[in-house]
C-alpha cells in the first residue's frame, strides 16, 4: 500500500543482519507506530542520525543538500531482531504491525 519500505539489498550487495529495518511514509506514522508497538509490549527503535547534523561532522559539512539522509533519519524503524526471537514473536510483531496499518 506504499506505506512502508522493507530493506532492499541489491545483487552487488551483501548483508551483515545485525539489524532489520522498515521505512515508513511520514516521520508523523512512525512516531504513531512505535507508540502503538510499544503498547502491545514491542520495544522498536530509530537511531539513526544524519551525519551531517552530528556535532562532530558540523565543521566538516559543506551545507549540500542531503534529502535521502534526512528522510531515513525520519523515518526509519528498528524491529526487534535478536538470536532469541522466535517465530510465534515474529508473526505477534508482523500481526501487530499489520493491525496498526489496518486501522491507521
Amino acid at each position: 500500500q506504499g506505506k512502508i519500505k522493507l530493506p532492499f539489498i541489491p545483487d552487488y550487495a551483501t548483508n551483515n543482519a545485525h539489524m532489520f529495518y522498515i521505512i515508513l511514509d511520514s516521520q508523523e506514522r512512525r512516531t504513531r507506530l512505535i507508540k502503538y508497538l510499544k503498547e502491545n509490549g514491542i520495544h522498536a527503535v530509530f537511531h539513526y542520525l544524519a551525519l551531517h547534523k552530528s556535532p562532530y561532522y558540523q565543521k566538516k559539512y559543506a551545507g549540500s543538500e542531503l534529502p535521502n539522509a534526512i528522510k531515513f533519519e525520519q523515518q526509519l524503524l528498528r524491529l526487534p531482531l535478536f538470536a532469541e526471537l522466535t517465530t510465534k514473536e515474529v508473526m505477534y510483531i508482523t500481526t501487530q504491525i499489520n493491525m496498526f496499518f489496518a486501522n491507521a
